[in-house]
């Protein structure tokens, strides 16, 4: 064992990736050692991998070794650049890929209806798929293609071929429940029956639950709702994927060691407590050089939507309560809680530390002597979903309390480092980490080349944003809706095989034994982590381990583009109401009488519309708030 090996250095990075809806969009040049010999794997082209679906020389094989089968690829092409909607392609070619790359040697494209398991080959036809009614749209958990899947029914038991990862079925399901792909699927709704909760009705709700509570809890007290949604006619059976989204938000936004869940207060269960103690909200903190109070001021600040009314109700609201905002809905909330420097400060990542400080500080970890002394394991691969170069990942114990860290190293486009050439030490053009939560949840960073905190991604692609940026956290909740992804190590092999090459004694080579452990014994820790931290949180929370991430699905939902209804249940009003009075707001607004409007453009009109809209309301905006807009 090396105690003190010249070439180790400290590593600072992050785990496994956002492989479920993500892609590299090409594939890099391959590494090689100064006599020109190359120090990875040759015999298998990377574009040749069934994931890497927009390399330009892609041609799915027969026959994809490690892949679940032989044959029953997709024949597809890549996705065109000038396709219009290339997010929803990308992502598609993922999912249809995962299909057909586990299911295609019995349901491929290759065999005729007589060859194919139950005359079925168009496993890697999603829309015709939804067709043929083995996939719904919008709800992965009752798609028969994911439910055979997850039952470890497809593949066959007794096959031959591995089960389908965890991985792979969130990125089929995650794909299944994303809005965005489906813009002309009708929402299921009940917009037949009176279900208008206007705010006079939200802050009434909220006024009789505060009615005899100890002022010393109330001061604690705030209300999440998704009455929205319910004013916009979405039935309150169809409102779980709503409840689940905020249950796991306000848990992994929380740095308390329990998992707690929100109170509902009505009926419909559309209106829920919760108390700033139980995620330790309660505290001050700073975003951007900027002081609040506590974690929900800055969330309320930072929320376009979040604004302050008057009224009888909503003054006795904001008096138990000691705060101008008491109240804020879900998906808005969201839409700012989970992504950049807010979302680091909620859960306590000063992004003025680089993340190896992070890392060694406030989790208690030494790389370096980790590494030294073979107590974590690495496993570097060429065959990234997500980045066009090779990537490493490091799983390590944090120290200072019960949990895991993950890292992963990603490399610049111009820089095309190899973890063959050095196995101990290389330059990573970025960084990310996932490190679990004293709850046991996940917490993301992302840093660049030198170390620094940073809100998103030029390495990592998120298909599921217009600009592909990774972004933390919700493009790392998306991928990870599950734990962790294990990575089959190349690295052990290689470098060994190229021991005189690279100079390495006979202590290195037992130390790369020890630290390149094997696929078998990676994908037990990450499986182990997953189960014992992650999956325990969302049991705890009533959550389900499987299937798609509730939060990034109400995060990507909120960001489409907005019909009538979603404006109306914003605005506190039916569809019907709104649709008769879009003569009293900006006329931008009226392209919803029958289109829809970009979510941004809606923003930036939201507080004009509503004073324009609830003046017959008891509780209505402040006067002030509406007045200055006319300055």
């Amino acid at each position: 064992m090396i105690k003190k090996a010249q070439r180790l250095v400290t590593f600072r990075s992050f785990s496994i990736g956002f492989g479920a809806a993500v892609l590299a969009l090409a594939c890099g040049a391959e590494d090689k050692n100064n006599e020109g010999t190359p120090l990875r794997p040759v015999t298998e082209d990377p574009c040749a991998n069934p994931l890497n679906v927009a390399c330009p020389s892609y041609t799915p094989p027969e026959d994809v070794a490690g892949t679940g089968g032989t044959g029953g690829g997709s024949t597809r092409p890549p996705p065109d650049d000038d396709d219009d909607r290339p997010v929803t392609n990308l992502a598609k070619a993922a999912a249809e890929n995962v299909l057909a790359s586990n299911c295609g040697y019995c349901h491929g494209p290759a065999l005729t209806d007589a060859q194919a398991k139950a005359g079925m080959n168009y496993i890697d036809d999603i829309d015709r798929l939804a067709a043929e009614g083995k996939i719904v749209p919008l709800s992965s958990s009752t798609s028969k293609v994911v439910q055979r899947m997850v039952r470890g029914e497809m593949p066959p038991q007794g096959s031959g071929y591995p089960a389908v990862t965890q991985s792979d079925i969130d990125t089929v399901a995650s794909y299944i429940d994303n809005p965005q792909f489906w813009p002309n699927e009708p929402v299921v709704d009940c917009t037949g029956d009176d279900q208008l909760v206007d705010f006079d009705d939200l802050y009434q709700e909220i006024n009789q639950d505060l009615s005899g509570e100890d002022s010393d809890d109330t001061q604690f007290y705030r209300y999440i709702s998704i009455t929205n949604r319910f004013t916009a006619g979405v039935c309150k059976e169809a409102l779980d994927k709503d409840r689940q989204a905020l249950t796991k938000m306000l848990n992994m936004l929380s740095i308390r060691a329990t998992i707690e869940e929100p109170l509902p207060i009505n009926p419909e269960e559309t209106i829920y407590r919760i108390d700033l103690r139980d995620f330790d909200w309660n505290r001050g903190i700073s975003v951007n050089g900027e002081a609040f109070a506590d974690v929900w001021e800055a969330i309320a600040d930072n929320n376009p939507y979040a604004v302050e009314f008057v009224g009888d109700d909503v003054d006795e609201v904001k008096d138990d309560t000691l705060t101008s905002i008491p109240v804020m809905f879900a998906d808005q909330m969201m839409d700012v809680a989970i992504i950049g420097n807010l979302y680091y400060a909620i859960i306590d990542v000063d992004v003025n530390q680089t993340l190896g400080n992070f890392i060694a500080v406030d989790l208690g970890i030494n790389l370096a002597d980790n590494l030294a002394n073979e107590e974590s394991i690495r496993a570097g691969t060429t065959k990234s979903r997500i980045s066009r170069q090779d990537r490493l990942v490091q799983r390590d114990d944090i120290e200072l309390r019960g949990g895991a860290l993950w890292q992963s190293f990603d490399f610049a486009d111009d820089a095309n480092e190899s973890i063959f050439e050095d196995p101990f030490g290389f330059a990573a053009g970025g960084t990310e980490a996932i490190f679990t939560l004293p709850n046991g949840m996940l917490g993301y960073i992302i840093a660049d080349e030198n170390d620094n905190i940073v809100e998103d991604s030029d390495i990592l692609l998120d298909t599921n944003q217009n600009n592909f940026k990774a972004i933390t956290a919700v493009s790392c909740s998306n991928c990870h809706a599950s734990g962790f992804i294990p990575v089959v190590d190349e690295v052990a092999k290689i470098s060994i095989d190229n021991a005189r090459q690279l100079d390495l004694n006979r202590d290195e080579i037992e130390q790369l034994e020890a630290i390149y452990v094997s696929p078998t014994v990676f994908a037990k820790q990450a499986k182990d982590d997953s189960a014992s931290f992650y999956q325990s949180a969302l049991t705890r929370a009533n959550l389900p381990t499987a299937g798609g991430d509730p939060v990034s699905s109400m995060f990507l939902r909120f960001d489409a583009d907005m019909r009538l209804a979603d404006a109306a249940g914003d605005l506190g009003l039916t569809p019907e109401d709104l649709g008769r009075n879009l003569q009293l707001v900006n006329p931008v607004l009226s392209v919803l009488d029958g289109g829809t409007l970009d979510r941004d453009d809606f923003t930036r009109l939201y507080v004009e519309s509503l004073c324009a809209l609830s003046d017959q309301l008891e509780n209505a905006p402040d006067e002030a708030i509406c007045d200055a807009l006319e300055q």
